[in-house]
């Protein structure tokens, strides 16, 4: 459902217990904080119980449904079973543990030898552990549940900051929405988690906004999409991603994952009034028309609640078009796992210098503030300028 989503709720059940599911047919509404989703089903087969009601809300990852489907057409995730032959040949340099069996009662298969082996348990380690396999043979789930024997309970949950407020009879008080309420936690987890830095740039678009409105009419009649402002400053961010690959990456804990292709996410503004941040997908292999035709085709299934959960997973890089409101510039949040964010200023009248006659003249021209905000731990403060300079120029030479 999304890297960031940890909880969901069941919005809706397409099929009740007893109805016969098709492979891919959709069975179940689940509501998360960013999107509703119609789930299809990865089997043929009956619907046997339903273990997460309407209206409940369940964790990302536990099951909702029993589905009674036939054996042969399941593909499991875990192979349990490994023969002598494969651990010979693997690469690893790990070996087994040399016993095959504890005081000759159980069979020590080669997927527990070898775990064991890896971890560093042993014999005596083994025989401590309570063996659930048939003739009392220990398998891979025995030996993890030994080893989280001594781990510390985790909290219920986080210890309420709630004030005591003098709340008085004529106020209004009224609950956030629950897409507020996980959007906030999600926001405030990547803040404390990432050093934010943010790095502003004054950008002169006066041949932007000219070219655009030379070529409006003209490329509409041509391709029958409108071409907007932020459309080329979209696919001016793209080269510059291009021409900048660390900012189009992942920054999981100790690990910086540079994508290979651009998830383009742009925030859009929902019916409601939240705001959601769908992407499009592979954006650097497509022309600016290409550009338009699947921005505006997302950003209208947003505004019609319309989205599919891929929508909006695997963002690699952020714009957010916070001018269009009217504000000047920003300082935007990151999303995790992403490096940088990108907020675009308002397109407004203003002095700017230009060159005429090999002079350096003031004059009034279309001015824009763009904002960068990155992670530090991954790009420094040159770095971020040489971006911004990049797209700076980009943007200004627009012909």
């Amino acid at each position: 459902m999304g890297e960031s989503v940890m909880e969901a709720t069941i919005t809706n059940w397409l099929k009740q217990p007893g109805d016969k599911i098709e492979k891919d047919e959709l069975f179940v509404t689940i509501g998360t904080d960013k999107v509703d989703s119609d789930l299809p089903s990865e089997y043929e087969g009956i619907l046997k119980e339903i273990l997460v009601q309407e209206g409940e809300e369940t964790k990302v990852g536990r099951p909702i449904a029993i589905l009674e489907v036939s054996a042969d057409t399941v593909v499991h995730t875990e192979k349990v079973e490994i023969q002598e032959a494969e651990i010979a040949t693997s690469n690893s340099s790990v070996e087994l543990l040399e016993t095959k069996s504890l005081d000759g009662k159980s069979f020590l298969s080669p997927v527990v030898r070898r775990i064991a082996a890896e971890i560093g348990l042993e014999i005596e380690d083994l025989k401590k552990i309570v063996p659930t396999g048939e003739n009392g043979r220990i398998r891979k789930v025995d030996i993890l549940k030994y080893l989280k024997k001594d781990e510390k309970p985790v909290q219920a949950g986080p210890v309420s900051t709630k004030l005591n407020l003098n709340i008085q009879p004529e106020d209004t008080v009224e609950a956030l929405p629950r897409i507020r309420q996980i959007a906030a936690q999600h926001l405030q987890s990547s803040y404390q988690i990432i050093p934010h830095v943010t790095t502003f740039c004054e950008v002169n678009v006066s041949n932007l906004v000219a070219h655009r409105e030379a070529i409006k009419d003209s490329f509409q009649k041509e391709n029958g999409v409108k071409v907007t402002y932020t459309h080329f400053i979209m696919k001016a961010v793209v080269d510059t991603l291009i021409e900048f690959p660390k900012f189009n990456a992942w920054m999981n804990e100790d690990e910086l994952i540079t994508k290979a292709d651009i998830n383009l996410g742009f925030a859009t503004a929902l019916p409601d009034g939240n705001l959601i941040v769908p992407n499009v997908k592979k954006v650097n292999e497509m022309s600016l028309k290409e550009i338009i035709e699947n921005v505006n085709l997302i950003g209208n299934n947003a505004k019609s609640n319309q989205l599919k959960s891929t929508d909006i997973q695997d963002t690699t890089f952020t714009v957010s078009n916070t001018g269009i409101f009217g504000s000047l510039m920003g300082t935007p949040i990151i999303s995790r796992p992403q490096v940088a964010v990108l907020a675009l200023g308002e397109i407004r009248s203003g002095a700017g210098v230009v060159v005429i006659n090999r002079k350096e003249e003031l004059a009034v021209c279309k001015m824009m503030m763009l904002s960068l905000s990155y992670d530090h731990r991954v790009i420094d403060g040159a770095l971020a300028s040489q971006f911004l300079s990049s797209l700076k120029k980009r943007l200004e030479n627009i012909q």
